[in-house]
């Protein structure tokens, strides 16, 4: 099937108010996957004014990262009202690109505090009404919300396009997977199926980070084309559940002296024993969740090694019991709930629960009165814990 353009609706024909000379060009980008959306933003920019022209021609306002107060928020809002009102330079066209600007929203904030919406109402008026003869607009956020004036002026007079990262299992098996693969295959860098799914178990469903680790993949294997999972663990930084996800992952899929070369390493690099037994906690915890769905049925893996389906099927009973807890098993990325559920079946719940206890367990010998080396109470429980599996029942 060919590809989609975005897995969000995309409206790329210009409304006839649009179209004519001398209307305001309007282009609205957004959504969840920021890579495709940055693009199809960069793109526009390029071809409203051409790079040789850029340098008079295009005025790009980039808000600095981190949050913002209403009043920083508000400054920006009237910088970009002020580069859409001043003309053009020596009479040529203009294009103004305000990018990363997650103003727009007024459900959240920063843009759900009132001078922030009324600088974002003035900004709308301004659009309604027509820029100057020959200035484009393009704003990069992202997220929208549907309902609002200013997302309806965008829709109306000019084009709106929406990247956003899938959300269901087969929209991730049809659009995302494909992309990565593509990535992959531009680089020349081949991946047996196990070592591609650790490897989208480390960057998650980041189209942006899935292009920084292939890229950094590529400068390190060289003329070598063919990854292993030893190249994934020490080249792809794993950006899920932070910096101790890697220990927690490693044990949870059993194998103790794979655990305990990981631990080393990562007592080489400074890391935590304290954090990596509370971020074992956190997924223990999962875990325990989605193996008791499974063993009431409420939730079913299916699929091979290739791409795995969570499914699920909840009584109104469960619901309720689900929807209370702190952290429903049902909502995540689909890929890696469904990565989660085949470690869940790995064992039976009884176990990963007895793990959990004994995490605790270790935790509190670590921090308690009489605390022992952190690092050794860590090794200790990992030895004990996924040491059961080498003993024959």
């Amino acid at each position: 099937m060919p590809p989609k353009k975005s897995t969000a609706e995309t409206q790329d024909a210009p409304a006839p108010a649009a179209a004519a000379r001398g209307a305001a060009r309007l282009f609205l980008v957004y959504g969840t996957d920021d890579l495709s959306a940055t693009r199809k933003a960069d793109d526009l920019a390029d071809r409203l004014c051409p790079p040789a022209e850029q340098a008079f021609g295009l005025e790009t306002l980039t808000p600095e990262g981190g949050e913002k107060s209403s009043d920083e928020v508000c400054a920006i809002l009237r910088n970009t009202v002020e580069a859409l009102m001043t003309p053009p330079f020596l009479g040529g066209d203009k294009t103004v690109f305000l990018r990363g600007a997650p103003f727009f929203n007024p459900l959240t904030e920063p843009g759900k505090f009132a001078d922030v919406k009324a600088a974002t109402e003035r900004l709308v008026d301004l659009l309604k009404k027509g820029l100057p003869e020959g200035v484009s607009f393009i704003l990069l956020t992202d997220s929208v919300n549907k309902a609002t004036a200013f997302y309806k002026t965008f829709k109306s007079l000019g084009e709106v396009h929406a990247f956003d990262e899938p959300e269901k299992p087969k929209e991730a098996e049809e659009d995302f997977i494909p992309q990565v693969e593509k990535q992959l295959a531009e680089k020349g860098i081949a991946m047996p199926r196990p070592v591609f799914n650790a490897f989208l178990d480390r960057t998650g469903y980041s189209l942006r980070q899935v292009e920084m680790e292939i890229e950094k993949l590529s400068l390190y294997l060289g003329d070598r084309k063919t990854a292993t999972l030893a190249d994934i663990q020490l080249m792809v930084a794993p950006v899920r559940e932070g910096k101790f996800w890697e220990y927690a992952n490693v044990f949870c899929d059993g194998d103790l002296a794979e655990t305990l070369r990981t631990l080393q390493r990562m007592f080489a690099q400074g890391e935590s024993a304290v954090g990596m037994v509370i971020s074992l906690q956190n997924r223990l915890r999962d875990l325990l969740a989605m193996a008791d769905c499974l063993k009431r049925g409420w939730a079913r893996l299916s699929g091979g090694e290739k791409w795995r389906t969570l499914t699920w099927s909840v009584p109104p009973d469960g619901e309720a019991l689900l929807s209370s807890l702190e952290k429903d098993p049902r909502k995540g990325n689909p890929y890696a709930l469904a990565m989660l559920a085949a470690q869940a079946a790995r064992f039976p719940a009884a176990r990963w629960f007895r793990w959990l206890n004994a995490a605790v367990d270790a935790q509190a010998d670590m921090t308690g009165g009489e605390a022992i080396d952190s690092e050794l109470a860590l090794e200790l429980f990992t030895a004990r814990t996924l040491g059961e599996l080498t003993v024959a029942p």
